[in-house]
């Protein structure tokens, strides 16, 4: 189906936030996966309220995918955010940041994995890039990643350069070109300057609700219709659309570049 993964430079622009905001509005079936190699923050925040066990998650998860049996362990690594439609399922992350170097191995698998799923979106909150053991090749799989930032001033934005510049290293080539995106959240520098300095198209934006934002991460009570909310779900249109658009122009490259086979008389 579809893989969108969201990273950020460093610093906490929001995108934990943005993955659940967007996981908890759009319309369609998704899963939210804590691949942040940090660790996960649902289990403390925004699920802080449930008693859930903390045996369930990317880990075992990935340990099954490199097995070949994450299909038949995934159900039994969620949670149902929406008990009991099981529309916006999540799949919680670590639990300590020594974990993920045993991650290394297991994000190709845990990535072919997600991309080839039918049933659900996948949202994949993959933490910041500076931290260690990022999971660069989870996000080669992905349709596409939104790189979070703020572009309050040049002080926030100017650590997404270095950010790109990773991924033009550790990326195959071209998929900056064709699969990398910004997601503004908060106001301050307009999104045309913002992209052209990085060199990477606009894909959506996010009011800086700090109110929202709390609810989200386990503070207080959010509402649905807040500010944040709203653009979130407002943000499907545009993300999927773009997708839906980058895969047309592949196959169409694909075609004009296959060799034409000879017409026998």
């Amino acid at each position: 189906m579809t893989l969108i993964a969201i990273v950020s430079a460093k610093g906490s622009p929001g995108a934990s936030t943005a993955a659940l905001a967007f996981t908890l509005t759009w319309p369609s079936p998704v899963l939210l996966a804590e691949c942040d190699p940090a660790g996960g923050d649902l289990l403390a925040g925004y699920l802080a309220r449930y008693e859930l066990p903390a045996n369930r998650g990317v880990l075992p998860l990935a340990s099954a995918a490199l097995r070949g049996t994450a299909e038949a362990e995934l159900a039994g690594n969620l949670i149902d955010l929406d008990a009991p439609r099981q529309q916006r399922m999540a799949l919680p992350g670590l639990t300590e940041p020594a974990q993920s170097a045993t991650l290394d191995l297991a994000w190709t698998s845990l990535g072919e994995f997600f991309a080839r799923m039918a049933a659900q979106m996948v949202i994949a909150d993959c933490g910041r890039l500076s931290a260690a053991h990022p999971p660069w090749a989870l996000l080669a799989k992905a349709d596409l990643v939104l790189l979070a930032l703020r572009p309050h001033s040049l002080r926030t934005v100017s650590p997404a350069m270095s950010a790109v510049t990773a991924m033009r290293r550790q990326l195959p080539a071209g998929f900056v070109e064709n699969s990398l995106g910004l997601l503004l959240i908060g106001g301050g520098i307009g999104g045309r300057e913002v992209s052209r300095h990085l060199g990477v198209p606009v894909v959506a934006s996010l009011p800086w609700d700090t109110a929202t934002a709390g609810a989200l991460c386990g503070d207080g009570r959010g509402r649905r219709r807040a500010p944040l909310m709203r653009r979130s779900a407002a943000a499907y249109e545009s993300i999927t659309a773009l997708i839906a658009a980058r895969r047309m122009d592949s196959a169409l490259s694909r075609r004009d570049t296959e060799p034409l086979t000879p017409v026998l008389p």
